[in-house]
């Protein structure tokens, strides 16, 4: 396997110079670890609405407030 150098990333070609693989620069790199975290806070964001929201429909909540105080209680 050998390595070209593009646009800086690195790109691995096999035999037939085909690309089968990327090595992004680490600007690159931080940037899609970056981005895979704000989607998965999104999927939990999404998985959780709806049992948030019955929740809040029933009115199985307590405000800030009320929270803030049992805290200062216990």
């Amino acid at each position: 396997m050998k390595a070209a150098t593009f646009d800086s990333h690195r790109f691995f070609t096999d035999a037939t110079d085909k690309q089968v693989g990327v090595l992004p620069d680490l600007k690159a790199q931080r940037r899609m670890g970056e981005a895979v975290e704000e989607l998965a806070d999104i999927r939990a964001y999404d998985a959780a609405r709806p049992k948030v929201t019955a929740e809040v429909a029933a009115g199985d909540f307590v405000t800030l407030d009320q929270f803030v105080a049992q805290r200062r209680r216990q």
